[in-house]
């Protein structure tokens, strides 16, 4: 997947869940980032193909660090809330609806305040789920996904989208407009969108090997 792709099932998830109506906008950017999160391995393309090699989809990509990044974004977004702050300092050039106004919708509970960690571990581990699913291509081998590292190296994947597919990033588009004209049933539509593309795997996974 894409990071748009990625982005796209954090903020579905969040939506299809309701957190938007009661924690507001915030929550669904929150899972929006820690679902693309795990890619910060992919950073290590600026030292070089071998650190690319030896990093990318290890180093953020398993279950320990994934949990620990994504909890701790959902910490940071709770406590100092930046994306209130990026969404005041751009409001110069964007004109935001009025259901993204900046707002501190907390819950002073401690459940409420576990909500936001939890959202972000969960919203990064939808990441390594789906990238388990996307992976190879023509003249292009499966890159497995160290699950469990740095305890084991042992490596998990299910192939069924090849690298590249525009299947799933049409759908994202097209859900992308109908969520603006009917923003109120976000969470039919977010809901609708991930059967959509869970299904367009499975059919993918069994027709790869009649489409490269």
């Amino acid at each position: 997947m894409t990071v748009y792709e990625h982005v796209m099932v954090g903020a579905n998830l969040a939506l299809v869940t309701g957190l938007h109506g009661r924690y507001g906008w915030r929550i669904t950017a929150l899972a929006a980032f820690a679902s693309a999160l795990p890619d910060w391995d992919g950073l290590s393309i600026l030292f070089g193909g071998q650190a690319y090699a030896r990093a990318h989809r290890i180093w953020g990509h398993n279950l320990l660090v994934a949990v620990l990044s994504g909890s701790i974004a959902g910490i940071v977004e709770y406590r100092f809330s930046p994306c209130t702050y990026l969404q005041q300092r751009s409001a110069r050039w964007v004109r935001w609806p009025s259901s993204a106004l900046p707002e501190r919708r907390q819950d002073g509970s401690w459940l409420g305040a576990l909500v936001w960690p939890v959202t972000g571990a969960i919203a990064s581990l939808s990441h390594l789920f789906v990238d388990l699913f996307y992976s190879g291509g023509r003249e292009l081998s499966a890159w497995p996904l160290p699950l469990l590292w740095p305890f084991s190296n042992r490596g998990w994947t299910y192939p069924s989208v090849p690298w590249g597919d525009m299947g799933t990033t049409f759908i994202f588009i097209a859900e992308m407009f109908v969520l603006y004209r009917w923003p109120a049933k976000a969470r039919w539509i977010s809901g609708a969108t991930l059967i959509v593309v869970a299904l367009y795997v499975v059919v993918r996974g069994w027709l790869r090997t009649g489409i490269p």
